[in-house]
Formats: C-alpha cells, sequence, structure tokens
C-alpha cells in the first residue's frame, strides 16, 4: 500500500475501476462469442437432424410401397381386383420428401455425400419404384416380376449405401458439435468463476485502499486539529505520501508551524509587559 501513497486517489481509482471493466469485459465479449458459437452449432445440429429425419422418412415411405405393392400384386395373382391406391399414396410420399431432401440440401452436410444421396434417391424414384409401379398396373406379371428382383433392389441397396454415409458423417458432425458446445459451456463456467473470484478481490482490495490512503490519514490529520485545539503544539503530523490527503500535511505543519511562532511571540510580549 504504501508504493500508493503517491499516486493521487482519483488516478488509483480509475486504474482500478478500469482494470474491472477490462476483466469483465473480457469475460463478456468472449461469452457472446462463445454463445454465437453455440448458437451456430444448435442450429447445424438442427439442419442435420431435420436432413435425417426426412432421410429416414423417404426410406420408411420406399419400403411401405414396396409391401404395399406386393400385397396389391398377390391380390392380382390371385385373380382379386388389387388397390394400388396405398402403394400410390406412398409413392408421392417418397417424391415429396426428395423434393424436401433437396430444398435441404447441401446445408452444413458435405456437397459430395449430399449430392451422392440425392442422386441415388432420384434415380431409385425414376428408375426402380415408378417403372414398377407402372409395370405393375399395365405390365406383364413377368416384367414386373424382373423388374421388382433386378432393378429396383440394385437402386435400392446404392441409396441405402449413400444414406449410411449420410448418416455416419451427420453423426460425426453432431459428436463434433457437442464437444465443441461442452467445450465452450465449461471455458465460459471458468471465465465467469474466476471473474467473479477477482471482481471479489478487486472490491477487497479497493476497500483496503481506501481505509489505508483516506479513511486513517484523515482519522490522524483529525486527531492532529483535536490536538491544536487542545493547545499542543508540540507534536507535529507524519507525511502522508503525495496523494490527495497527503498533500494537507504540509499545509497541516505550516499552519502548526504559524500557531507556534504567535503563540511564542504572545508570550515574549506577556513577559516584556
Amino acid at each position: 500500500m504504501r508504493l500508493l501513497q503517491n499516486f493521487t486517489i482519483r488516478m488509483v481509482m480509475l486504474t482500478i475501476l478500469g482494470l474491472f471493466c477490462l476483466l469483465w469485459s473480457g469475460v463478456g465479449l468472449y461469452s457472446v462469442h462463445a454463445l454465437s458459437e453455440v448458437s451456430e452449432g444448435n442450429d447445424i445440429d438442427r439442419h442435420l437432424v431435420r436432413q435425417m429425419t426426412v432421410l429416414s422418412q423417404g426410406n420408411d415411405q420406399y419400403f411401405r410401397f414396396v409391401t404395399r405393392l406386393s400385397r396389391a400384386m398377390d391380390v392380382k395373382i390371385g385373380g382379386g381386383t388389387p388397390d394400388f391406391a396405398p402403394a400410390r399414396q406412398s409413392l408421392e410420399n417418397m417424391r415429396q420428401k426428395l423434393e424436401e431432401m433437396k430444398a435441404l440440401s447441401p446445408g452444413p452436410m458435405n456437397p459430395d455425400i449430399s449430392r451422392e444421396v440425392l442422386s441415388n434417391w432420384q434415380a431409385l424414384l425414376e428408375k426402380g419404384v415408378v417403372p414398377q409401379m407402372q409395370l405393375a398396373q399395365q405390365g406383364s406379371l413377368t416384367a414386373w416380376s424382373e423388374h421388382a428382383s433386378t432393378v429396383t433392389p440394385a437402386l435400392s441397396r446404392a441409396f441405402g449405401a449413400s444414406a449410411e454415409r449420410f448418416s455416419h458423417e451427420a453423426g460425426a458432425m453432431l459428436d463434433n458439435t457437442r464437444v465443441m458446445v461442452d467445450g465452450k459451456t465449461y471455458t465460459i463456467r471458468i471465465l465467469l468463476i474466476t471473474a467473479v473470484i477477482l471482481g471479489i478481490a478487486i472490491l477487497i482490495f479497493t476497500d483496503r485502499y481506501l481505509v489505508a490512503m483516506m479513511v486513517k490519514p484523515l482519522e490522524r490529520i483529525r486527531q492532529q486539529f483535536q490536538r491544536i485545539a487542545q493547545g499542543d503544539l508540540s507534536q507535529p503530523i507524519e507525511a502522508l505520501g503525495r496523494n490527495c490527503v497527503g498533500r494537507l500535511v504540509p499545509l497541516l505543519r505550516a499552519m502548526q508551524d504559524s500557531l507556534r511562532e504567535a503563540v511564542s511571540t504572545i508570550r515574549a510580549g506577556s513577559d516584556n509587559i
């Protein structure tokens, strides 16, 4: 504390407040930046989850189409009247999911993987599912059976493989985002705890500084005035540094010396009388 006696209280307090503001400004700026990255990561997560949901729904509609069309063909083979409406509805749903996936792509996903999924999905729809539906309704059973057992399964496997790669890549990206979010959250927590501890330390230091540089020196000056008021001019006050309070000491000493000289003069005059 004695090192600060020669600095003005205003300058020291401004320095302390500046350090306090700098501390919390740094913590605040980093927190805002980190939370912005977390928000971006959450946006990526939501987009990927939406893409994976649409992809899963499209794949589900394909299997629904195959199942419903097979049931209709069993009825047709048995000589009954097949109902192709459920299979047609699954086909349309699959087409809608493909268009929705196109609108969402590529997003945060690797463009090559996204293009591969869309290409294989489109091929499965146009070269596999649609012709299979047409053959079931208008073609011979042999042509439909051959197409359903050779062409469509190959296209389905290609689409399934690309969908698997898409899901694997999306899972890795989601894991990376979670690691990033956890890391940023941990760092922000540590920074806030550290800033609170440093803030309390600065508060305690400020209190001790004000006590040492203002409260106690002013109390000494008050006691010195009490001694002067009681007529004791023999005890000079000690130096208190060159800060705002310490600059009062030379004036107080000069006043005390002046009073001492005046008292001495009065006593000398009284003795002469």
